[in-house]
């Protein structure tokens, strides 16, 4: 499969997905400060946003990665009023291999609305379009809320990575599921 970049806005149903733009670096952080604790129990990097500059330089670095075609990372608005809600990337691409791992987070004010199985299904379906063959979510077993996007959507549980993950208090597992382009309708 030849690399190629994923649309910069993908319109769905319910939500749209949008490539970060710097515009957004404000609320982004004031998000993380407002979710910080909820968030750090599970994902490593909310501990270190530590100001605005630190979310304009992770969507530069977003950028970069988009440019490089190692990374797609995108803002999940809601479409009932364009409100910003979290995040999904699609990262760790083999372009040889056609996969990719999926990654996402949204505030807790939005959790459980279906926004994030929603905003999955959009970028999987992008994906699967382009011709990649194969999508991972991985997250942390105890996430509850994480791992029942991937077993809602249909992805396969095919273990977990034990002590893969570091993030503040130690060494933590991952449930691995996975989806087949010939898994999906």
């Amino acid at each position: 499969m030849d690399k190629q970049f994923l649309p910069e806005i993908i319109h769905g149903e319910t939500v749209t997905l949008k490539k970060h733009q710097v515009e957004l670096a404000d609320k982004m952080y004031r998000y993380v400060v407002e979710d910080r604790q909820r968030l750090a129990r599970f994902l490593p990097w909310p501990d270190f946003i530590a100001t605005v500059h630190d979310e304009v330089d992770f969507i530069n670095n977003c950028s970069e990665e988009w440019q490089k075609y190692a990374t797609f990372s995108f803002g999940i608005f809601r479409n009932s009023d364009s409100e910003y809600m979290g995040n999904l990337s699609a990262f760790g691409i083999n372009w040889k291999n056609c996969s990719c791992e999926l990654g996402y987070w949204i505030l807790g004010k939005f959790e459980g609305q279906g926004h994030i199985s929603s905003a999955v299904r959009l970028l999987e379906a992008t994906l699967f379009g382009m011709g990649f063959n194969r999508i991972v979510i991985r997250c942390d077993p105890k996430n509850l809320r994480s791992a029942s996007v991937p077993k809602r959507l249909h992805y396969v549980f095919e273990g977990v990575q034990r002590e893969v993950s570091f993030r503040n208090d130690g060494f933590h597992d991952l449930s691995v599921y996975s989806k087949l382009k010939s898994d999906y309708p």
